[in-house]
């Protein structure tokens, strides 16, 4: 299962900013729940509750809250591109492009997939910076699906152990990625 394969132009909000990460989880879990149909507060609650236990915010201005129901028989993602960075949590992280991800609880081969691929995906900076200057949620969907299609590609020829250590001796964290974002025009 890919990112792009529960992921929506629907479930894509572009905005300028936001108060704080409650906000955020609430208008994103309303995206999510219209689009699984379930209640906006079941995937609250979940998120929420995985929140508190540990952020899911990283340092390079990303998060990726997540949760895992029984109720669900498929996978849904919403996403979130704030051009002004909010403050996500009290540990101080600010981020501006936020990834929720609601997945059944029996698939956890599809859930790991799905968060190892986001979080490469929102690890690359040049993505980040590349989805606010989007014209709509039409023109982000795509240019995650093709950032994502890069990186199985990739992933394909070199594997995901190999393509990750190769990356970390080499240097070249995400700079692959960086060459289809540039490639990529709206």
């Amino acid at each position: 299962m890919l990112v792009q394969n529960c992921l929506s132009p629907e479930t894509i909000e572009i905005t300028d900013s936001a108060d704080d990460a409650a906000e955020i989880i609430a208008r994103m879990s309303a995206k999510l729940a219209a689009h699984l149909g379930i209640e906006q507060e079941t995937i609250m609650s979940a998120v929420l509750t995985r929140e508190k236990s540990r952020t899911t915010a990283f340092t390079n201005g990303a998060a990726v809250p997540h949760c895992r129901l029984n109720i669900l028989k498929k996978c849904g993602i919403a996403l979130m591109i704030l051009r002004n960075p909010t403050c996500w949590d009290n540990q101080g992280h600010n981020v501006d492009t936020i990834m929720m991800i609601a997945s059944p609880q029996e698939n956890v081969s599809s859930n790991l997939r799905i968060l190892a691929n986001s979080s490469q995906l929102l690890d690359c900076a040049a993505l980040r910076n590349k989805l606010k200057q989007a014209p709509d949620s039409n023109a982000a969907y795509k240019l995650i699906s093709t950032i994502e299609k890069a990186v199985e590609q990739r992933r394909s020829q070199h594997g995901m152990l190999r393509e990750l250590r190769r990356d970390q001796q080499n240097g070249t964290d995400a700079q692959y990625l960086q060459e289809v974002v540039n490639n990529f025009a709206w």
